[in-house]
């Protein structure tokens, strides 16, 4: 059997024919022959490209009933009697059915049978609606377990017979997934809720110790004194220092309690959130601090400030903590700049204060916020170490969250955030 030329040779044979000149006072019979031969060569090109072309069809049919037979959804076609047209494997394969036990059965027995007139309500309206339609319910396989799937359906346009073409996914994970969330959900309000009450009783019981503590300790410290203005003399100077740490250590307890009781106060006696320009609130923080900011020479500037819905007392006390670490933290060598800012991004605005004191070294940027937490001897920097963590109770309170940037001898910059609503 002689081998069938390629197209490209048969095309340049064919050139070669058409471009070939019959010798002078060739006969008719020749002229014939030669036009027949290029004929049956553009003939047979044309078959090659039939043949290529059909080639071309098949493989695209082949992956066409592939892409529908094994799709990751079913596809199902149904009449508009609600019988089952046509169905892939897929489909077949979640109904756990033959495919061709379900061409024609009706699709409504598949059905579960809570969802039987929800079923039938939306295929009335689906089968004549241009727009498509989808719908979750449960399906009865045939092993007779059930099967939560989404429905996306288009009625079939002009042309075709009447009836509506389907996509079916099986929900089982999804289902799963939702119902594990909303364990989760109500497991983490539950936990929540009693975090909340825990935390209420922690504060009530703040509260409380603080405020019994405070008379015996302002006994411990009277009593001290009274001692040692009425034994003075008659002391020796080991008993007069003993009496003078126990004094001492009185004074710094009860700051401690006035600390914790300010600190207990700020979820349980806040006030409603008002409108009002934060400027204000800063200025009346700086005249709290007039005379600290005066012996320190600091210079204090506030720009860009705006209007916000807080609670104006524990927005005060915010800014004027801030300011006083500021002041207070501030380097030797040279007079405190403070500067507050205010910036818009997103739902929220952004407050910074910002200083050129000693600062803070990056290892200590979590620990600063917490409750009595001090990174200076008591000799160097007073205080109790509380003025941040109430800042942070007061921004969460608030629905916002602080953090800094510092860098130590360079200066520090705190951040906090207050909802735009």
């Amino acid at each position: 059997m002689p081998k069938r030329e390629n197209t490209s040779d048969l095309r340049r044979r064919a050139e070669e024919l058409a471009n070939r000149e019959l010798p002078a006072g060739g006969q008719d019979s020749d002229r014939l022959v030669h036009e027949l031969q290029v004929h049956q060569i553009e003939l047979e090109l044309q078959n090659d490209e039939l043949r290529r072309v059909q080639q071309e069809l098949e493989e695209s049919r082949d992956r066409y009933i592939e892409l529908y037979e094994f799709a990751p959804v079913g596809y199902l076609t149904l009449g508009r009697d609600g019988r089952i047209a046509a169905i892939n494997l897929t489909g077949a394969g979640l109904l756990r059915i033959d495919r061709a036990k379900l061409l024609s059965a009706r699709f409504s027995s598949f059905i579960a049978q809570d969802d039987g007139d929800r079923w039938h309500r939306f295929f009335l309206q689906a089968i004549d609606q241009a727009e498509g339609q989808e719908i979750d319910l449960d399906l009865v396989r045939g092993d007779v377990t059930g099967l939560p799937c989404h429905l996306d359906c288009r009625a079939m346009t002009q042309g075709e017979s009447p009836g509506l073409r389907m996509t079916l996914s099986d929900m089982t994970e999804r289902r799963r997934a939702a119902e594990e969330l909303h364990a989760a959900t109500e497991a983490m309000r539950s936990a929540n809720a009693k975090l909340r009450a825990s935390n209420q009783d922690l504060e009530q019981f703040a509260y409380v110790a603080a405020h019994d503590l405070q008379e015996p300790l302002r006994m411990v410290v009277s009593y001290g004194q009274l001692l040692e203005k009425k034994f003075h003399d008659t002391l020796d100077n080991d008993v007069q220092a003993y009496i003078g740490f126990m004094v001492e250590g009185g004074h710094r307890m009860q700051g401690m309690v006035t600390d914790l009781l300010e600190f207990s106060r700020i979820g349980r006696v806040g006030r409603a959130a008002e409108t009002f320009d934060s400027r204000d609130a800063i200025v009346e923080a700086l005249s709290r601090l007039a005379m600290a900011i005066s012996d320190s020479g600091a210079k204090v500037s506030a720009e860009n400030l705006p209007v916000i819905i807080y609670d104006r007392p524990q927005f005060t006390q915010l800014v004027q903590n801030l300011i006083g670490n500021a002041v207070k933290y501030r380097d030797p060598l040279r007079p405190p700049e403070i500067a507050v800012t205010a910036r818009h991004e997103g739902n929220e605005w952004t407050f910074a204060v910002t200083d050129n004191g000693i600062g803070i070294d990056p290892t200590y940027f979590e620990q600063i916020f917490g409750i009595f937490r001090r990174l200076h001897t008591r000799d160097k920097y007073d205080g109790s170490g509380i003025g941040l963590a109430i800042c942070k109770k007061i921004i969460e309170r608030h629905g916002g969250h602080i953090w800094l940037d510092s860098a130590p001898n360079v200066g520090s910059t705190f951040y906090f955030s207050v909802p735009d609503p």
